[in-house]
């Protein structure tokens, strides 16, 4: 009989954790995705509540950030190019290191460019300090796990960072 009740409780508990887990995965998911979407509104004010503070701070602060960010996409759409889509795919797991949850997770952008349109793959860091509530994201930029963790020292050595990911450009259809 102790026996079965260790069992159920230990069974009890996975199913516990598991469905934490899943409440996570959902919150960071709901907040990646409102960052993409303010980013493709242009609302970068909104975007700029998703990014890591670290990164905020290395821009030389919000406003700054901010008048970078419109800069940049104001440069892209007048050499004709204009963001159609940010999204993303499924989250690692999510680890646990020092009071922050940790995981990474793909993301999408879709560029319309001249002739068709241009897909780009990257991975994002979602870092949360408050146990999954609010989430910062962080673009890898092609960077490696070594190399991210001369920003942030405390990522885990779990998380796969596997670089550069090339675009892939899709030629419009021809009209004949």
């Amino acid at each position: 009989m102790k026996r079965i009740i260790t069992v159920l409780v230990f069974t009890l508990g996975l199913i516990s954790a598991s469905a934490q887990d899943a409440n996570t995965q959902k919150t960071m998911l709901t907040q990646v995705n409102k960052m993409g979407n303010a980013f493709i509104t242009k609302d970068y004010s909104k975007f700029a509540d998703f990014t890591y503070p670290k990164v905020l701070k290395n821009m030389g602060g919000r406003a700054k950030m901010i008048e970078n960010i419109k800069k940049e996409v104001e440069g892209l759409e007048k050499d004709g190019m204009t963001f159609l889509s940010m999204d993303y795919g499924s989250p690692s797991k999510i680890y646990k290191v020092d009071n922050t949850l940790q995981c990474t997770l793909v993301q999408m952008i879709k560029l319309k460019v001249e002739g068709g349109t241009l897909t780009s793959n990257s991975v994002l860091l979602a870092i949360s300090e408050n146990e999954g509530k609010n989430w910062y994201f962080l673009d890898t930029a092609g960077f490696n796990l070594p190399t991210m963790k001369t920003l942030i020292p405390n990522l885990s050595d779990e998380l796969e960072i596997p670089g550069r990911m090339d675009p892939v450009f899709e030629p419009d259809e021809k009209k004949e």
